[in-house]
């Protein structure tokens, strides 16, 4: 049985992600463990890499690891996790 895609996604986000070595996994498996999200003391939020090195949108942000997945970002936009 074919099971629907776990987030809907714009298209020219997707193509704003062309190096995700996972192939949007986040989108398509259910299983997919997303980078966690905290809300900084300026209402920000950010996402704490849980993918490390193995990521291209990991960045450092003085002692953490932060991702900057364009994907990622629109999934907590759009979906609030």
């Amino acid at each position: 049985m074919h099971k629907p895609k776990r987030f809907n996604i714009p298209l020219e986000t997707l193509l704003d992600a062309k190096k995700c070595s996972k192939h949007h996994a986040c989108l398509t498996d259910h299983d997919y463990r997303l980078c966690g999200i905290r809300i900084t003391t300026e209402n920000h939020a950010r996402m704490i890499c849980g993918k490390g090195a193995e990521c291209p949108y990991s960045s450092s942000l003085g002692d953490k690891t932060v991702c900057t997945c364009p994907v990622r970002h629109a999934i907590f936009r759009k979906y609030g996790v």
